[in-house]
């Protein structure tokens, strides 16, 4: 189904499964889909069809919604400096969107250093720095079923916007 969505309408479909807990991906953002054991009807294809159908719609709209957060921030006509601040506090309320899209269960994190490494790739930082800067900042402690303290997540997003702002 995965190959049939990116053949038709492009790679932004491939998340389309990534749901909450302990899904077949963990720790996204999309509800409408669990896994294929509990979401396949054994009775009624069309059922299974709606499924899909709205799931892929919430991959979508969770993007989309993403993307705008992340023109909010238009770091690069920003002045350098007001460039770090604005890294910490784009990095606070992503890491706090997934945490609500999210719920915070199994795996959250990992939908969360996505989004991180796509906001930075976004203006700019190349993906294998992103990469490197997000697991650095996060360095192990975000945790499934757990919330993360806002004390954690502005630590995270200091050490994130310190480390871009020091290659500037």
């Amino acid at each position: 189904m995965t190959l049939a969505m990116v053949e038709r309408w492009g790679r932004w479909t491939v998340g389309w499964r990534w749901a909450p807990d302990e899904g077949d991906y963990d720790g996204g953002p999309v509800g409408a889909w669990c896994c294929t054991r509990d979401s396949i009807s054994a009775t009624d294809p069309e059922e299974t069809l709606d499924r899909i159908a709205e799931a892929l719609c919430e991959w979508r709209d969770w993007l989309e919604d993403t993307a705008d957060r992340f023109d909010h921030y238009s770091l690069d006509r920003m002045p350098a400096e007001d460039r770090q601040d604005a890294w910490e506090r784009a990095t606070v309320r992503l890491v706090t969107q997934v945490v609500d899209r999210t719920g915070g269960g199994s795996g959250w994190y990992g939908h969360c250093r996505q989004v991180l490494i796509w906001f930075l790739t976004r203006w700019g930082v190349a993906e294998e720095t992103a990469r490197a800067r997000v697991d650095k900042a996060i360095d192990g402690r975000f945790l499934s079923w757990t919330a993360p303290k806002l004390t954690l997540v502005d630590d995270v997003a200091e050490r994130l916007a310190t480390s871009l702002e020091a290659d500037s």
